[in-house]
């Protein structure tokens, strides 16, 4: 192999639902391999079960329970790490918390998700006195209904994850591109170069004084369009790095994003121990030698 840097992660933002980030010294296999974690393999809480007592309103139960599950839950990391450990020893059904729902409208009027009312975790979670699960808003809409019509339900929210249904994703978005590589052939080129500069959306390149550069903090808003090239053939060389990339991550709320992040890693890093513990495995049984 040629020479691969060891991996590594740079974060550039960070915020409680958006994360931008660097991933250097990786095949695009490793990077495919984490943005599927990100979002099919980080368990979350979603409704999964719903009782109901009474619909008068014009939904069947059906949507209305599927509604129910596609609104997002949001827990106190202290309380995830609990459910997680929970899930991953196999006890999903343990760590069950339950809503009750009960709205009769006395004129039209909607019913949201702020109407949820938390009523506490089932079995060895029930003691969670200060934990408390809530929708990440209050003003999901679920169902309307006329002057006498009522709704009367209880709701079971369980672990799951992403690859089961998408109620489980813990992120709306996970993407990643190349980093890009700008080159400059020709610096001083004169005035015919500002074209160059001027092509570029995202001004990456700057013409000044004759002298065509690279805006290095903008580097990484580069499309990679070839805008730039196009405009000046033999001056600018647009590529890109096969082992670096720039990962944005958009939350769902319902935990912070660097969360999501290393409980994504942390499950990946599992996933590949376990495959090299299989492989080792048959190849003793085989009794042949480790690779």
């Amino acid at each position: 192999m040629r020479g691969v840097q060891a991996p590594s992660i740079a974060i550039q933002k960070l915020g409680e639902n958006e994360c931008r980030m660097v991933l250097k010294g990786v095949t695009p296999a490793v990077a495919n391999a984490l943005r599927r974690a990100l979002m099919s393999d980080v368990p979350t809480l979603a409704i999964d079960e719903v009782v109901v007592v009474e619909n008068s309103s014009v939904l069947f139960d059906e949507v209305l329970a599927h509604r129910l599950a596609l609104i997002p839950l949001k827990v106190d990391v202290e309380t995830y790490e609990a459910l997680l450990s929970c899930f991953e020893e196999g006890r999903r059904d343990d760590c069950v918390a339950s809503f009750t729902l009960e709205v009769e409208a006395d004129r039209q009027m909607t019913v949201y998700s702020g109407h949820l009312k938390f009523a506490g975790f089932t079995g060895e979670f029930s003691s969670l006195a200060y934990a408390e699960v809530k929708p990440v808003s209050d003003i999901i809409p679920i169902v309307k209904l006329a002057p006498g019509q009522k709704v009367v339900l209880e709701a079971y929210a369980k672990m799951g994850t992403g690859k089961e249904h998408a109620k489980w994703q813990p992120v709306s978005a996970v993407a990643y591109k190349y980093y890009p590589k700008v080159a400059v052939l020709k610096r001083e080129c004169g005035e015919e170069c500002r074209k160059c500069a001027e092509a570029c959306p995202k001004g990456v390149l700057r013409w000044r004084e004759g002298v065509l550069e690279v805006v290095e903090e903008k580097l990484e808003e580069c499309t990679m369009c070839r805008a730039c090239e196009e405009a000046c053939p033999d001056v600018v060389r647009v590529s890109w790095d096969d082992t670096s990339f720039i990962f944005s991550v958009e939350g769902l709320g319902v935990l912070p994003v660097s969360k999501v992040v290393e409980v994504a890693m942390r499950r990946l890093l599992r996933r590949l121990d376990r495959l090299i513990n299989t492989v080792e495995a048959s190849l003793n049984a085989l009794g042949g030698d480790r690779a």
